[in-house]
């Protein structure tokens, strides 16, 4: 590959194959030798946020779930900042 780190990024509807390709795509570029990670803003969210079980925490007029989410989004950024300048990242 090259020497300038490489981001993607999966989004879409749920239950649509995101994670699974994601985990199969940092498997193989792993197993050619392309250093590569994974990182999933719905993990973080979980590990953050155990109260909410209903959609609830997803409606837009929620702040207290916006303020959450965007803070586990920026936890994952600087995770994946870290990871690419620190870390010797590749994918």
């Amino acid at each position: 590959m090259t020497n300038c780190p490489t981001l993607i990024v999966t989004v879409g509807l749920p239950a649509r194959g995101k994670t699974y390709i994601s985990k199969k795509l940092t498997r193989y570029l792993n197993w050619i030798g392309v250093p590569t990670r994974e990182f999933n803003v719905g993990q973080y969210r979980r590990e953050c946020v155990k109260i909410y079980k209903s959609f609830e925490f997803f409606r837009p007029d929620n702040e207290e779930g916006l303020k959450i989410r965007q803070q586990c989004a920026s936890a994952a950024l600087n995770d994946v900042r870290q990871y690419l300048a620190d870390e010797g990242g590749q994918v």
